[in-house]
């Protein structure tokens, strides 16, 4: 095992945290979330009927930046950080005039942006049957193709048990799973709702991933307060937090695991009220559901 990690941190794929622990690097979250959504991005063409672009705008305006040019780029050829690139390789010996690997495109960007809240169920249900592994792959996925796609859009990773956080990357993938019981929707939705007022001239979006109804929310002091089967206060909490994202004009998708007809019930009257839609993927298909509908939205 000594050697195991030694390797892994020699590839930069481990590191030590501050308290001493073992830690995914950026370097292999990258890498996860590159195989993540490989993996997902045929099921997404073949439901969309689209083929993925590399271009992160439509109107293909220039942000200035540029980047290493791709198989399937069609941006136009940045020539001065191509010939450099050129210049800096012959610099150190190699013959060729000109190579693909020299060549960088120019980065362009859409007008429009989104902020996007991702909340996902980390209650023992979750781990219970299967579920925690789908969950954090959508997530990687999700996050993989905001941070290389659509780099302008903000994306907020919200877990939600017994109380809710907003979390990276790097602790959602790290998270083990507790028995803790308790779904406290309406703290996401209210973790939610203040990460869309911090970009107010962005498409508000908020993908919900669950697995059963609201049995959790938070108290006028803060502390977490849990019931099942469901409290009318818990019920009233949630659909008040749903009516102010509805009042900032959010896009809601709940994505519904498992086969719980009272969530079924629950989301369908949440969905109604908000003019939001229910989706039920089942675990093969979460990821693609939660990729294909952040990209309609985006449309």
């Amino acid at each position: 095992l000594a050697e195991l990690e030694r390797e892994l941190r020699e590839q930069g794929l481990l590191e030590r945290a501050a308290d001493g622990s073992l830690q995914l690097s950026p370097k292999a979250l990258r890498r996860l979330g590159q195989t993540a959504l490989r993996d997902i991005a045929d099921q997404v063409a073949g439901r969309s009927g689209e083929r993925e672009t590399r271009r992160s705008g439509p109107a293909g305006e220039a942000s200035g930046a540029t980047r290493p040019w791709a198989f399937g780029d069609t941006e136009p050829w940045h020539v001065p950080r191509t010939l450099l690139n050129a210049q800096i390789r012959r610099a150190g010996g190699d013959p060729r005039a000109l190579d693909v690997t020299d060549v960088e495109v120019v980065e362009t960007e859409r007008r429009a942006r989104a902020a996007v809240a991702l909340c996902v169920d980390t209650s023992w249900s979750m781990v219970q049957e299967g579920r925690w592994v789908p969950m954090k792959r959508t997530a990687l996925a999700l996050h993989q193709l905001i941070s290389t796609r659509f780099r302008g859009d903000d994306l907020a990773l919200i877990t939600f048990g017994r109380h809710a956080e907003k979390v990276e990357l790097g602790q959602l993938v790290g998270l083990e799973g507790a028995y803790v019981q308790g779904t406290n929707l309406h703290h996401a939705l209210l973790l939610a709702g203040a990460h869309l007022r911090r970009h107010p001239d962005a498409t508000p979006v908020v993908l919900v991933v669950t697995d059963g109804e609201p049995t959790a929310h938070l108290e006028p002091d803060g502390s977490p307060h849990f019931s099942y089967p469901p409290d009318p206060e818990t019920v009233h909490a949630t659909v008040g937090e749903l009516d102010r994202l509805t009042g900032l004009r959010a896009a809601v998708t709940f994505f519904i695991l498992g086969d719980d007809p009272r969530l079924a019930l629950f989301t369908d009257k949440l969905a109604r009220r908000c003019g939001g839609r229910v989706v039920a993927p089942g675990l093969a298909g979460l990821g693609a559901s939660v990729v294909a509908d952040y990209l309609r939205h985006r449309r």
